[in-house]
Order: C-alpha cells, then sequence, then structure tokens
C-alpha cells in the first residue's frame, strides 16, 4: 500500500491574481517574482507570463499564468494563502520526485 505523502512536491500550472506594492525594488517582473517566491509552499518558480496589468493607487493588480514547483498537493491552498495572491485556478498538476 502506498503512503500518501502530504509534503510531496508537484509542478503546477496555475493562473494567478496577485498584487505587487507600488514601490517595490526592482521592476513589475522582480517585484512579481518576491510574491511569488514569499509563498512558503513556493519551491521554485519554473515560469510566468503577465497577462494582465491593473494598475491602482495603492498597489498593480496583474493575471498571470505561471508553472511553480510546489511542496504541497493542495496548490490553490497554498498560493491562496500566500501575502497578495488574490485567486488561483489551478490547470493542471504534475508529481516529481526530487
Amino acid at each position: 500500500m502506498a503512503v500518501h505523502d502530504p509534503a510531496s512536491t508537484v509542478v503546477a500550472t496555475v493562473e494567478v491574481t496577485l498584487w505587487v506594492p507600488r514601490g517595490a525594488a526592482g521592476d513589475l517582473r522582480a517585484g512579481t517574482q518576491e510574491v511569488l517566491d514569499g509563498v512558503d509552499a513556493v519551491r521554485a518558480v519554473e515560469a510566468f507570463d503577465v497577462e494582465t496589468v491593473r494598475p491602482t493607487a495603492t498597489d498593480i493588480r496583474l493575471d498571470l499564468a505561471a508553472e511553480l514547483r510546489l511542496r504541497t498537493e493542495d496548490v490553490e491552498t497554498a498560493l491562496t494563502e500566500g501575502f497578495g495572491v488574490l485567486a488561483v485556478t489551478v490547470h493542471g498538476v504534475e508529481n516529481v520526485e526530487e
């Protein structure tokens, strides 16, 4: 019988809506990378493409497609618990060995 490892590593393809604070160091890509890297479960940001940018008075809201390596199988919950992450749609999850 296989034992379920709740901390297994996955690669997930997702759409994410997040905000990057205005005045953050670096450019918009660096700010986006910082928000994604700040999520506890994220081990690596494999790739991301910004699809929509909506500046507001205090932050910049982004919609993006991303491929992330995470240490969890509950991708949506793990990402939405991250600071600055507003919404997540998971399109695919693949278990990987580390």
